[in-house]
Protein backbone atom coordinates (compact mmCIF):
# COMPACT_ATOMS: atom_id res chain seq x y z
CA UNK A 1 0.00 0.00 0.00
CA UNK A 2 1.74 3.10 -0.86
CA UNK A 3 1.89 6.16 1.31
CA UNK A 4 -0.87 8.01 -0.01
CA UNK A 5 -3.45 5.69 0.55
CA UNK A 6 -1.97 4.53 4.28
CA UNK A 7 -1.84 8.59 5.22
CA UNK A 8 -5.72 8.79 4.33
CA UNK A 9 -5.86 5.75 6.41
CA UNK A 10 -4.51 7.14 9.56
CA UNK A 11 -5.94 9.52 11.94
CA UNK A 12 -4.52 13.26 12.42
CA UNK A 13 -2.58 13.84 15.61
CA UNK A 14 -5.42 15.67 17.78
CA UNK A 15 -6.60 15.50 21.44
CA UNK A 16 -9.34 13.01 20.09
CA UNK A 17 -6.83 10.11 19.77
CA UNK A 18 -6.99 9.36 23.39
CA UNK A 19 -5.14 10.06 26.67
CA UNK A 20 -2.09 10.71 25.00
CA UNK A 21 -0.80 13.76 27.40
CA UNK A 22 -0.12 12.73 31.02
CA UNK A 23 -0.99 16.32 32.54
CA UNK A 24 -4.26 18.21 32.45
CA UNK A 25 -3.44 20.87 29.78
CA UNK A 26 -6.32 22.64 29.55
CA UNK A 27 -5.82 23.53 33.55
CA UNK A 28 -2.66 25.31 33.16
CA UNK A 29 -2.52 29.13 32.02
CA UNK A 30 -0.77 29.97 28.79
CA UNK A 31 2.59 31.79 30.80
CA UNK A 32 4.59 31.58 27.45
CA UNK A 33 4.45 33.78 24.47
CA UNK A 34 6.59 32.51 21.54
CA UNK A 35 7.23 34.38 18.66
CA UNK A 36 8.04 31.90 15.90
CA UNK A 37 6.84 28.34 15.31
CA UNK A 38 9.57 26.43 13.88
CA UNK A 39 11.40 22.71 14.61
CA UNK A 40 14.48 24.99 16.67
CA UNK A 41 11.87 25.97 19.39
CA UNK A 42 9.50 23.02 19.33
CA UNK A 43 11.95 21.04 19.78
CA UNK A 44 14.03 23.09 22.74
CA UNK A 45 11.59 25.61 24.48
CA UNK A 46 8.29 23.49 23.89
CA UNK A 47 9.78 20.40 24.77
CA UNK A 48 11.69 21.95 27.80
CA UNK A 49 7.86 23.33 28.69
CA UNK A 50 6.19 19.88 28.51
CA UNK A 51 8.78 18.33 30.19
CA UNK A 52 8.75 20.42 33.39
CA UNK A 53 4.60 20.00 32.98
CA UNK A 54 4.80 16.42 33.12
CA UNK A 55 6.96 16.59 36.27
CA UNK A 56 4.24 18.47 38.14
CA UNK A 57 6.21 22.20 37.85
CA UNK A 58 3.17 23.22 36.78
CA UNK A 59 5.33 25.64 34.01
CA UNK A 60 2.49 26.35 32.09
CA UNK A 61 1.55 26.46 28.23
CA UNK A 62 2.50 28.27 25.39
CA UNK A 63 0.84 30.32 22.99
CA UNK A 64 2.50 30.58 19.84
CA UNK A 65 2.84 33.81 17.46
CA UNK A 66 3.24 33.13 13.47
CA UNK A 67 4.91 35.98 11.90
CA UNK A 68 6.08 35.26 8.84
CA UNK A 69 4.45 33.74 5.76
CA UNK A 70 6.35 30.65 5.69
CA UNK A 71 4.99 29.98 9.19
CA UNK A 72 1.47 30.20 8.04
CA UNK A 73 1.03 26.49 7.72
CA UNK A 74 2.57 25.38 10.63
CA UNK A 75 0.08 27.49 12.75
CA UNK A 76 -2.34 26.26 10.91
CA UNK A 77 -1.35 22.70 11.26
CA UNK A 78 -0.37 22.97 15.25
CA UNK A 79 -4.54 24.65 15.23
CA UNK A 80 -5.46 21.61 13.49
CA UNK A 81 -3.75 19.18 16.27
CA UNK A 82 -4.77 21.00 19.23
CA UNK A 83 -1.03 22.15 19.92
CA UNK A 84 0.13 18.63 19.66
CA UNK A 85 3.04 18.02 18.03
CA UNK A 86 5.77 14.57 17.87
CA UNK A 87 9.07 15.02 18.72
CA UNK A 88 11.81 11.94 17.79
CA UNK A 89 14.86 12.25 18.79
CA UNK A 90 17.36 9.88 17.17
CA UNK A 91 21.01 10.19 17.01
CA UNK A 92 24.53 8.54 18.67
CA UNK A 93 25.31 8.49 22.32
CA UNK A 94 28.83 6.81 22.53
CA UNK A 95 28.23 5.73 19.16
CA UNK A 96 25.39 3.44 19.76
CA UNK A 97 22.40 4.54 17.82
CA UNK A 98 19.55 6.11 20.29
CA UNK A 99 16.07 6.81 19.59
CA UNK A 100 13.58 8.29 21.67
CA UNK A 101 9.67 9.74 20.76
CA UNK A 102 7.96 12.31 22.59
CA UNK A 103 4.69 13.36 22.20
CA UNK A 104 4.61 17.30 22.88
CA UNK A 105 1.64 19.10 24.49
CA UNK A 106 2.63 22.56 25.46
CA UNK A 107 1.55 24.62 22.90
CA UNK A 108 -2.38 25.82 23.75
CA UNK A 109 -2.71 27.41 20.28
CA UNK A 110 -1.08 29.71 17.51
CA UNK A 111 -1.82 32.73 16.44
CA UNK A 112 -1.15 34.93 12.95
CA UNK A 113 0.12 38.39 13.69
CA UNK A 114 -0.84 40.29 10.55
CA UNK A 115 -4.59 39.27 11.55
CA UNK A 116 -4.65 38.91 14.71
CA UNK A 117 -2.40 40.90 16.42
CA UNK A 118 -5.00 42.42 18.69
CA UNK A 119 -5.59 38.77 20.23
CA UNK A 120 -1.47 38.76 20.34
CA UNK A 121 -1.92 41.92 22.72
CA UNK A 122 -4.90 41.31 24.98
CA UNK A 123 -2.18 37.81 25.70
CA UNK A 124 1.06 39.83 26.53
CA UNK A 125 -1.14 41.83 28.80
CA UNK A 126 -2.55 39.39 30.82
CA UNK A 127 -0.42 38.92 34.17
CA UNK A 128 -0.07 35.34 34.31
CA UNK A 129 2.03 35.51 30.85
CA UNK A 130 5.51 35.74 32.21
CA UNK A 131 7.81 34.48 29.87
CA UNK A 132 8.41 35.75 25.71
CA UNK A 133 10.40 33.95 23.78
CA UNK A 134 11.92 34.49 20.24
CA UNK A 135 13.61 32.88 17.35
CA UNK A 136 13.47 34.89 14.29
CA UNK A 137 16.59 33.99 12.94
CA UNK A 138 19.64 36.33 12.16
CA UNK A 139 18.12 38.31 9.78
CA UNK A 140 14.93 39.14 11.74
CA UNK A 141 17.19 40.88 14.49
CA UNK A 142 17.56 43.79 13.58
CA UNK A 143 15.90 47.00 14.60
CA UNK A 144 14.71 47.12 10.94
CA UNK A 145 12.80 43.89 11.47
CA UNK A 146 9.22 43.15 11.55
CA UNK A 147 10.06 41.41 15.92
CA UNK A 148 11.47 44.27 17.43
CA UNK A 149 8.52 46.48 16.59
CA UNK A 150 5.74 43.61 17.18
CA UNK A 151 7.54 42.61 20.43
CA UNK A 152 7.97 47.01 21.36
CA UNK A 153 3.98 47.30 20.93
CA UNK A 154 3.61 43.70 22.70
CA UNK A 155 4.99 45.23 25.65
CA UNK A 156 3.23 48.83 25.45
CA UNK A 157 -0.16 46.92 25.51
CA UNK A 158 1.28 45.37 29.10
CA UNK A 159 2.35 48.36 30.21
CA UNK A 160 -1.35 50.37 29.65
CA UNK A 161 -3.92 47.67 30.59
CA UNK A 162 -1.40 46.01 33.39
CA UNK A 163 1.23 48.12 34.62
CA UNK A 164 1.65 46.10 37.83
CA UNK A 165 1.85 42.55 37.13
CA UNK A 166 4.73 40.49 37.67
CA UNK A 167 8.08 41.40 35.97
CA UNK A 168 8.28 39.44 32.54
CA UNK A 169 11.37 38.17 31.05
CA UNK A 170 11.93 38.55 27.18
CA UNK A 171 14.51 35.26 26.28
CA UNK A 172 15.46 35.71 22.67
CA UNK A 173 16.90 32.29 20.90
CA UNK A 174 18.69 33.94 18.00
CA UNK A 175 21.94 33.00 17.29
CA UNK A 176 23.55 36.42 18.09
CA UNK A 177 26.10 37.74 20.95
CA UNK A 178 24.24 39.39 23.53
CA UNK A 179 21.23 38.53 22.28
CA UNK A 180 19.56 40.02 25.57
CA UNK A 181 20.67 43.48 25.99
CA UNK A 182 20.79 44.09 21.79
CA UNK A 183 16.99 43.45 22.25
CA UNK A 184 16.23 45.34 25.35
CA UNK A 185 18.27 48.67 23.21
CA UNK A 186 16.47 47.77 20.29
CA UNK A 187 12.85 47.98 22.37
CA UNK A 188 14.18 51.19 23.75
CA UNK A 189 15.21 52.74 20.72
CA UNK A 190 11.89 51.91 19.12
CA UNK A 191 10.33 53.29 22.00
CA UNK A 192 11.98 56.77 21.50
CA UNK A 193 11.31 56.98 17.57
CA UNK A 194 7.63 56.09 18.15
CA UNK A 195 7.40 59.11 21.09
CA UNK A 196 6.17 56.37 23.42
CA UNK A 197 5.98 58.33 27.27
CA UNK A 198 8.86 58.36 29.05
CA UNK A 199 6.78 56.47 32.04
CA UNK A 200 7.30 53.24 29.64
CA UNK A 201 10.53 52.99 28.87
CA UNK A 202 11.07 53.58 32.92
CA UNK A 203 8.48 50.43 33.10
CA UNK A 204 10.65 48.44 30.15
CA UNK A 205 14.00 48.82 32.81
CA UNK A 206 11.92 47.87 36.02
CA UNK A 207 9.38 45.37 34.59
CA UNK A 208 10.99 43.85 32.11
CA UNK A 209 13.77 41.13 32.12
CA UNK A 210 16.27 40.66 28.85
CA UNK A 211 17.88 37.37 29.23
CA UNK A 212 20.68 36.31 27.15
CA UNK A 213 20.17 32.90 26.27
CA UNK A 214 22.48 29.89 23.88
CA UNK A 215 20.27 27.37 22.32
CA UNK A 216 22.24 24.02 20.84
CA UNK A 217 20.06 21.51 19.22
CA UNK A 218 20.44 20.38 15.40
CA UNK A 219 16.53 20.00 14.44
CA UNK A 220 15.51 18.98 10.96
CA UNK A 221 12.28 18.36 9.23
CA UNK A 222 12.32 14.31 8.10
CA UNK A 223 12.82 13.98 4.24
CA UNK A 224 9.48 12.53 2.83
CA UNK A 225 9.88 9.05 2.97
CA UNK A 226 11.31 8.99 6.77
CA UNK A 227 8.05 11.28 7.75
CA UNK A 228 5.61 8.63 5.62
CA UNK A 229 7.98 5.77 7.65
CA UNK A 230 7.55 7.38 11.31
CA UNK A 231 3.57 8.16 10.59
CA UNK A 232 3.00 4.56 10.03
CA UNK A 233 4.99 3.10 12.91
CA UNK A 234 3.26 6.34 14.96
CA UNK A 235 -0.18 5.20 13.76
CA UNK A 236 -1.38 9.02 13.07
CA UNK A 237 -0.65 11.54 10.63
CA UNK A 238 1.64 14.84 12.31
CA UNK A 239 1.99 17.68 9.37
CA UNK A 240 5.02 18.81 12.69
CA UNK A 241 6.71 15.69 13.38
CA UNK A 242 9.68 16.87 14.30
CA UNK A 243 13.50 14.69 14.48
CA UNK A 244 15.95 16.23 16.82
CA UNK A 245 19.31 14.79 18.16
CA UNK A 246 19.62 13.69 21.67
CA UNK A 247 21.62 16.59 22.62
CA UNK A 248 19.92 19.58 23.46
CA UNK A 249 21.32 22.61 25.51
CA UNK A 250 19.62 25.68 26.53
CA UNK A 251 21.47 28.06 28.29
CA UNK A 252 19.78 31.01 30.16
CA UNK A 253 21.27 33.77 31.61
CA UNK A 254 19.05 35.48 34.14
CA UNK A 255 19.67 35.28 38.19
CA UNK A 256 18.73 31.97 38.57
CA UNK A 257 16.80 32.07 41.59
CA UNK A 258 14.13 34.84 40.49
CA UNK A 259 13.93 33.03 36.99
CA UNK A 260 13.24 29.79 38.58
CA UNK A 261 10.53 30.87 40.74
CA UNK A 262 8.39 32.03 36.99
CA UNK A 263 9.75 29.55 34.99
CA UNK A 264 10.69 26.06 36.50
CA UNK A 265 12.03 24.23 34.08
CA UNK A 266 15.86 23.59 34.55
CA UNK A 267 17.12 20.23 33.94
CA UNK A 268 20.23 17.98 32.31
CA UNK A 269 19.67 20.27 28.92
CA UNK A 270 17.51 23.58 30.32
CA UNK A 271 20.52 25.59 32.51
CA UNK A 272 20.08 28.85 34.31
CA UNK A 273 23.39 30.94 35.06
CA UNK A 274 24.00 34.81 36.03
CA UNK A 275 26.48 34.37 33.41
CA UNK A 276 26.67 31.67 30.09
CA UNK A 277 29.64 33.60 27.95
CA UNK A 278 31.35 30.38 28.63
CA UNK A 279 28.68 27.86 26.86
CA UNK A 280 27.88 30.95 24.55
CA UNK A 281 31.67 30.86 23.22
CA UNK A 282 31.79 27.01 22.73
CA UNK A 283 28.43 26.57 20.38
CA UNK A 284 29.93 29.44 18.84
CA UNK A 285 33.17 28.82 17.88
CA UNK A 286 33.22 25.37 17.91
CA UNK A 287 29.98 24.16 15.97
CA UNK A 288 28.03 27.56 14.11
CA UNK A 289 31.70 28.67 13.33
CA UNK A 290 32.72 25.25 11.99
CA UNK A 291 29.31 24.87 9.67
CA UNK A 292 29.61 28.54 8.20
CA UNK A 293 32.97 27.89 7.46
CA UNK A 294 32.49 24.54 5.48
CA UNK A 295 28.95 25.04 3.81
CA UNK A 296 30.27 27.33 1.11
CA UNK A 297 33.20 24.41 0.33
CA UNK A 298 30.84 21.39 0.99
CA UNK A 299 28.02 22.69 -1.31
CA UNK A 300 30.72 23.62 -4.04
CA UNK A 301 32.26 19.80 -3.61
CA UNK A 302 28.60 18.63 -4.38
CA UNK A 303 28.09 17.52 -1.21
CA UNK A 304 24.34 17.74 0.48
CA UNK A 305 24.47 16.85 3.82
CA UNK A 306 26.76 17.01 7.32
CA UNK A 307 26.57 13.54 7.81
CA UNK A 308 28.23 13.22 3.95
CA UNK A 309 30.88 15.36 4.78
CA UNK A 310 31.96 13.35 7.80
CA UNK A 311 33.06 10.49 5.45
CA UNK A 312 33.77 12.32 2.65
CA UNK A 313 37.89 11.61 1.84
CA UNK A 314 38.87 15.27 1.74
CA UNK A 315 36.38 17.30 3.40
CA UNK A 316 36.04 14.92 6.52
CA UNK A 317 40.09 15.59 7.26
CA UNK A 318 39.03 19.50 6.38
CA UNK A 319 36.77 19.30 9.72
CA UNK A 320 39.29 18.07 11.50
CA UNK A 321 41.91 20.50 10.60
CA UNK A 322 39.35 23.59 11.41
CA UNK A 323 38.76 21.97 15.06
CA UNK A 324 42.33 22.10 15.15
CA UNK A 325 43.09 25.66 13.91
CA UNK A 326 39.58 27.13 15.96
CA UNK A 327 40.46 25.67 19.80
CA UNK A 328 43.23 27.90 20.17
CA UNK A 329 41.63 31.03 18.81
CA UNK A 330 39.36 31.11 21.68
CA UNK A 331 39.41 31.54 25.54
CA UNK A 332 38.25 27.69 26.59
CA UNK A 333 39.85 25.21 28.15
CA UNK A 334 41.89 23.17 25.80
CA UNK A 335 40.93 19.74 27.18
CA UNK A 336 37.23 20.96 27.41
CA UNK A 337 37.05 22.03 23.63
CA UNK A 338 38.75 18.92 22.51
CA UNK A 339 36.20 17.02 24.24
CA UNK A 340 33.17 19.51 22.63
CA UNK A 341 34.66 19.05 19.72
CA UNK A 342 34.87 15.27 19.65
CA UNK A 343 30.75 15.41 20.17
CA UNK A 344 30.16 17.87 17.74
CA UNK A 345 31.75 15.08 15.14
CA UNK A 346 29.59 12.29 16.42
CA UNK A 347 26.76 14.66 16.19
CA UNK A 348 28.00 16.00 12.94
CA UNK A 349 27.96 11.95 11.81
CA UNK A 350 24.76 11.37 13.00
CA UNK A 351 22.89 8.82 10.83
CA UNK A 352 19.05 9.71 11.16
CA UNK A 353 19.43 13.77 10.47
CA UNK A 354 19.58 15.02 7.02
CA UNK A 355 21.08 18.57 7.68
CA UNK A 356 22.07 20.20 4.97
CA UNK A 357 24.29 22.82 3.86
CA UNK A 358 22.08 24.65 1.93
CA UNK A 359 20.52 25.34 4.90
CA UNK A 360 23.18 26.10 6.79
CA UNK A 361 24.45 28.13 3.95
CA UNK A 362 21.11 30.91 4.51
CA UNK A 363 22.38 34.36 5.12
CA UNK A 364 25.93 33.07 4.52
CA UNK A 365 27.85 36.44 4.63
CA UNK A 366 26.28 37.79 8.20
CA UNK A 367 27.34 34.41 9.72
CA UNK A 368 30.53 34.11 8.23
CA UNK A 369 31.31 37.68 10.01
CA UNK A 370 29.92 37.17 13.25
CA UNK A 371 30.92 33.33 13.81
CA UNK A 372 34.18 32.87 12.10
CA UNK A 373 36.40 36.63 10.92
CA UNK A 374 37.11 36.70 14.97
CA UNK A 375 38.48 33.18 15.10
CA UNK A 376 40.59 34.57 11.85
CA UNK A 377 41.93 37.60 13.62
CA UNK A 378 42.81 36.15 16.88
CA UNK A 379 44.88 33.10 14.37
CA UNK A 380 44.92 33.46 10.29
CA UNK A 381 45.46 29.96 9.94
CA UNK A 382 45.70 27.74 6.30
CA UNK A 383 41.97 25.86 6.48
CA UNK A 384 40.44 29.34 7.48
CA UNK A 385 42.18 30.97 5.08
CA UNK A 386 40.72 28.32 2.31
CA UNK A 387 37.50 28.70 4.10
CA UNK A 388 37.43 32.67 3.64
CA UNK A 389 38.51 31.94 0.04
CA UNK A 390 35.36 29.43 -1.08
CA UNK A 391 33.32 31.62 1.39
CA UNK A 392 34.05 34.82 -0.75
CA UNK A 393 33.69 32.51 -3.88
CA UNK A 394 30.07 31.12 -2.98
CA UNK A 395 28.42 34.31 -1.61
CA UNK A 396 30.29 36.67 -4.67
CA UNK A 397 31.04 38.97 -1.68
CA UNK A 398 33.80 41.99 -1.81
CA UNK A 399 37.08 40.86 -0.08
CA UNK A 400 36.65 44.05 2.09
CA UNK A 401 33.88 41.77 3.45
CA UNK A 402 36.05 39.92 5.41
CA UNK A 403 36.51 42.81 7.47
CA UNK A 404 39.42 43.18 9.44
CA UNK A 405 40.42 39.93 8.54
CA UNK A 406 41.19 41.22 5.22
CA UNK A 407 43.57 43.90 6.50
CA UNK A 408 46.22 41.19 7.71
CA UNK A 409 48.66 40.69 5.06
CA UNK A 410 49.46 37.16 5.23
CA UNK A 411 46.11 36.05 5.49
CA UNK A 412 44.69 37.90 2.56
CA UNK A 413 47.87 36.77 0.40
CA UNK A 414 46.77 33.03 0.89
CA UNK A 415 43.05 33.77 0.69
CA UNK A 416 43.66 34.79 -2.88
CA UNK A 417 45.84 32.42 -3.80
CA UNK A 418 42.88 29.76 -2.71
CA UNK A 419 40.61 32.02 -4.57
CA UNK A 420 42.84 31.75 -7.52
CA UNK A 421 43.07 27.98 -7.13
CA UNK A 422 38.99 27.86 -7.18
CA UNK A 423 38.72 29.85 -10.00
CA UNK A 424 41.16 28.25 -12.37
CA UNK A 425 40.87 24.27 -10.77
CA UNK A 426 37.99 24.48 -8.57
CA UNK A 427 36.89 23.42 -5.42
CA UNK A 428 38.46 19.38 -5.62
CA UNK A 429 41.87 20.95 -6.42
CA UNK A 430 42.12 23.14 -3.56
CA UNK A 431 40.84 20.17 -1.13
CA UNK A 432 43.59 18.15 -2.91
CA UNK A 433 46.38 20.83 -2.12
CA UNK A 434 45.01 21.41 1.41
Amino acid sequence: MGYLRLSGLLPLLTRALGPVITYARDRLPERVLQFGSGMLLRALCDAAVDTANRAGTHAGRVAVVQSTAEGAARSSALNAQDGLFTLVERGLSGGAPLERVHLIGAISRALAADGQWNVVRDVAARPEIQMIVSNVSEAGFRIDAPFPGRLTDALHARFTRAPDAPPVFVIPTELVPDNGPRLAAMVDELASRQDRPQAFRDWLKARVRFCSSLVDRIVTAPPPDQHSALEAQLGYRDALLTVAEPYSLWAIEADPAELRAVFPIESSSVLFAPDISFYRERKLRLLNAVHTATAPLALLAGVRTVREATVHPMLAPFLKQLFEEIIPATDLPADDARAFADQVLERFANPWLDHEWRIIATNQEEKFRIRVVPLITRRAAPGLALAAATHLTFARAPFESLGEAARIPEFAEATKRWMAVLAQDGVEAALAHD
